[in-house]
């Protein structure tokens, strides 16, 4: 079977491993939860964890993850330097700096930069994913599954870990192994992974015309953004092809107002 050829996207994305950011790209959250994005497409709205950091802060990091999401590692980095200025790295920063690492194949500064955003919240999920993700895309499919599995163990929720655990088999060409691991994805599910487990089948059993049609019911179901993190690894196996990323449209940060600073703006519950 054909290898990866670059870090899984994710993310994430999943090309490089994901930012793994809910709406709110400040949160710590649990896996598991419905709806999750490694990357979200809009600014990050007002929420609770937000009012912990400056407005132009918040506003920075929405700027970051828009650039992620254009695939524009430079204006990426370019503005995490600016939101480094703005308030200290947070996990979601660092996270953030990792992905790019791994996107560019440099898995030891991804895995230092996942262990400094740990140092900051040992609890923190897209680090620790990222990590489980930097041994598969080197081909350590053991090591990568025993990760996930633990993943699992903690949340058998987590339908991303399990579509993991699917994929080390798949890899292995652990077939037997492989097929036990889609039945034990929840179905209907709260994620795409089920259909993006069948569709994986069938790409690497060279029934492409079936894997589309997984694809396609997944986009129908779920659409196109809710099924990016587990496109991108279908992207990097070389069975579909990766769309061209839409512009970043991002402008330039302007230095934050002093007040900015001083201390938080009250934020509401989301609902």
């Amino acid at each position: 079977m054909k290898p990866f050829r670059l870090a899984l996207t994710v993310a994430v994305t999943l090309g490089a491993l994901p930012i793994f950011a809910a709406e709110d790209p400040l949160q710590s959250f649990p896996p598991g939860k419905p709806g999750l994005r490694f990357i979200p497409s809009t600014p990050p709205p007002d929420t609770a964890a937000n009012k912990l950091y400056p407005a132009a802060y918040v506003k920075a990091v929405g700027e970051v993850i828009r650039a992620f999401r254009a695939r524009d590692w430079p204006q990426t980095l370019e503005l995490l330097d600016r939101a480094d200025k703005i308030h200290p790295p947070t996990p979601v920063t660092l996270n953030t700096r990792a992905a790019i690492a791994i996107e560019e194949k440099k898995f030891e500064d991804g895995a230092r930069l996942c262990q400094k955003a740990l140092k900051l919240d040992p609890k923190f999920y897209p680090a620790r994913f990222n990590l489980a993700e930097i041994e598969l895309v080197q081909g350590r499919y053991a090591e990568a599954r025993k990760a996930f599995e633990k993943f699992v163990r903690e949340n058998p929720k987590d339908e991303l870990a399990r579509f993991r655990v699917f994929l080390t088999f798949l890899l292995e060409n652990n077939y037997d192994d492989a097929r036990r691991s889609i039945d034990q994805i929840p179905f209907p599910g709260d994620t795409p992974a089920y259909y993006y487990a069948n569709a994986s089948w069938e790409f690497a059993h060279d029934r492409a015309s079936e894997g589309h049609k997984w694809l396609g019911r997944a986009d129908w179901i779920f659409g196109p953004e809710r099924s990016e993190i587990f496109a991108d690894s279908l992207y990097e196996l070389g069975w579909i092809k990766r769309p061209a990323p839409k512009s970043a449209e991002v402008k330039p940060v302007s230095p934050p107002a002093a007040a900015a600073l001083e201390a938080p703006k009250p934020f509401t519950l989301a609902p």
